[in-house]
């Protein structure tokens, strides 16, 4: 990441866990799966059990609507705004370079699709019954990018779990379902977790959904065969419990 980025995630990071209650209850939004949602609002889509944390959702293209919340003037809210603007250029730059590898001449964007989300794994949260905060899951959009302020993230190798060890400017790089798809099976789905620790920690993480333009039609990057991206996206979107994306 840059300096730039990394101040604006870490600052974020840092000052969503000081928004007083009242103003997270007006920045409320489920009908769009926007601003402060609570616990059990999302789950893993292929278990069923609730992340055992608080999330805070961010759109661009939802930015306008957050006019006149008291939100929109705090610290926490104008770093958000700030990761979400160095993030979704570094996502783009990673998209745009996959496509050019391919040899594919469209030009596919991704910032009014996309969103940015902060996970709050909070102590009181932790069920000794559980072996993940959140569970083994792939996440069914391009790219994800995510930073979390500690260990415990894991990915899985052949079925191995191989935990992620981060440097201060470092964000990991997960591929999705809908990758996959696009480039016919030649790009792989990252599965991932996060653990639960075996010792009382809180630990957060700014993560970036990396998802296409939706109101366009896309073909295959090898095959060249039309795809349904939207009801694939949208899909999986609402299999994490989340509302539709279309």
């Amino acid at each position: 990441m840059t300096t730039s980025a990394q101040k604006a995630v870490w600052s974020a990071l840092d000052e969503i866990s000081r928004v007083p209650e009242d103003v997270q209850a007006d920045f409320c939004f489920p009908d769009r799966t926007d601003g402060f949602l609570p616990k059990g609002g999302e789950h893993a889509k292929y278990t069923d059990n609730v992340d055992l944390c608080d999330r805070f959702c961010y759109w661009h293209h939802h930015r306008a609507l957050h006019a006149g919340h008291p939100f929109i003037h705090t610290p926490a809210y104008q770093n958000i705004v700030n990761s979400e603007a160095e993030l979704s250029c570094l996502a783009q730059s990673i998209v745009t370079s996959l496509w050019d590898f391919f040899r594919n001449e469209e030009q596919v964007t991704i910032r009014d699709s996309s969103y940015i989300q902060l996970c709050m794994y909070e102590r009181k949260y932790q069920e000794d019954d559980r072996t993940y905060l959140q569970d083994r899951h792939e996440d069914g959009h391009l790219i994800t990018l995510i930073k979390p302020t500690r260990d415990g993230l894991v990915i899985f190798l052949n079925d191995r779990e191989i935990p992620v060890h981060l440097a201060d400017d470092e964000v990991i790089v997960i591929t999705g379902s809908l990758l996959t798809l696009l480039s016919d099976g030649q790009i792989p789905t990252m599965y991932h977790a996060v653990r639960n620790p075996k010792m009382e920690l809180a630990r957060k993480s700014l993560v970036y959904f990396a998802i296409p333009d939706l109101q366009r039609s896309y073909t295959t990057l090898l095959g060249k065969n039309p795809i349904n991206v939207a009801a694939f996206a949208d899909e999986s979107h609402r299999a994490f419990g989340n509302t539709p994306l279309i």
